[in-house]
């Protein structure tokens, strides 16, 4: 018993000198790396940092990424960089975009899509199994607006249908490659189902670096999603696509009061005059956020023709159908006696709306004076 005891700990022994040799061992190397001027030793030594350490990697494959948008830097193609095939390759090509200037963004653009072995690459990614990864290279995509991909980012909209991340990159990628017909025909396909919030939608649209105009006049009543329609009627309006409003004006029948609203809030800003009447009914409207966004329209496609209604609207018993009311009869021209005529209403609610929106509007010319 007392020997097989021994044995075992003499092999312990053995073993820990082995370990503490070897610890040394490295230490020394180590040692000697950092404190050599070799050009040869300090790359074996940034071989090693990039293995030990993420952000080393990352930092010199950014460095070298930067070094191959230099004229006189010492990289020359993509194939020169150790690891810009790696998945670190491609997060760190996303963080050299994201610090690169318009011009330095094409020129990578070019370099990519003039490399068929990169882009051969990026490709065999794009199909990957794993969706976090296959997102990384979908913002490639985006960012350097590799339109030659868009195939295989609609196919990827198709294969993660319930993910709302890949969905986002996906038509992000769409959206900023302008690819008009795969946008078509994805978003006029009942079976694909959108995810997102309106507003994401909304921003992606903003995206868009092709023509907003052809874009919308294709998808407006195309596809059988409501946020698609409400988001190519939103753009309409805030980019003035004044030659789109006849495409908007059946939606002024929606049922959908969503669609309504912002139908109301396009044509009433683009002063739209075909849409005077319909709009005028809607001040009268059971939901109140139509009743509010009709007071607005109608004051700025008719100023001169809505006294009598937004005066009747100051009197709704909605607050926000009130104060768009009161705001709206602010601006209009030609009525001196407009707090009289408020007064005559017979309405305490109406009047204070009124004299708060007009003390508010005092307040704020007083700060424009003083600044």
């Amino acid at each position: 018993m007392h020997t097989w005891i021994q044995t075992m700990v003499d092999v312990l022994i053995i073993v820990m000198a082995s370990i503490l040799i070897l610890f040394t061992l490295g230490l020394l190397v180590l040692h000697i790396i950092t404190t050599s001027n070799s050009k040869r030793v300090e790359q074996i030594k940034r071989r090693i940092m990039r293995m030990l350490s993420v952000k080393q990697d990352l930092e010199f494959l950014r460095e070298q990424i930067h070094q191959l948008l230099d004229q006189n830097g010492e990289v020359h193609s993509l194939e020169d960089i150790r690891g810009i095939q790696s998945n670190r390759g491609a997060i760190a090509m996303t963080i050299v975009v994201d610090e690169i200037n318009e011009s330095q963004r094409e020129l990578l653009r070019s370099i990519i899509l003039q490399d068929q072995w990169y882009m051969a690459h990026i490709r065999k990614k794009l199909h990957a199994g794993n969706s976090d990864w296959v997102g990384v290279f979908t913002k490639l995509v985006a960012e350097l607006r590799l339109s030659v991909l868009d195939e295989e980012v609609l196919a990827n909209l198709y294969r993660w249908p319930k993910k709302a991340d890949n969905q986002e990159i996906s038509l992000l990628a769409l959206f900023m490659c302008a690819s008009r017909d795969k946008l078509l025909t994805l978003f006029s396909d009942p079976s694909f189902h959108l995810i997102l919030s309106f507003r994401s939608l909304q921003e992606l649209f903003t995206c868009y670096t092709g023509d907003h105009t052809e874009l919308c006049r294709m998808l407006l009543g195309k596809s059988p999603d409501s946020y698609v329609t409400r988001s190519c009627i939103h753009e309409i309006g805030t980019r003035e696509m004044t030659e789109l409003c006849p495409l908007v004006m059946p939606y002024l029948r929606s049922e959908n009061v969503n669609i309504l609203v912002d139908s109301i809030r396009t044509l009433g800003r683009l002063r739209y005059s075909p849409a005077e009447e319909g709009i005028r009914r809607y001040t009268s409207h059971p939901e109140w956020c139509v009743r509010s966004t009709a007071a607005t329209a109608l004051s700025e496609i008719a100023p001169d023709r809505c006294y009598e209604e937004l005066l009747r609207c100051l009197c709704d018993r909605e607050w926000w159908v009130r104060f768009h009311a009161a705001e709206a009869l602010s601006k209009l021209p030609g009525h001196p006696s407009l707090m009289a005529d408020v007064q005559a209403l017979n309405d305490r609610f109406a009047f204070e709306m009124m004299r708060y929106i007009q003390e508010r509007n005092e307040l704020l010319r007083e700060e424009v004076k003083a600044s």
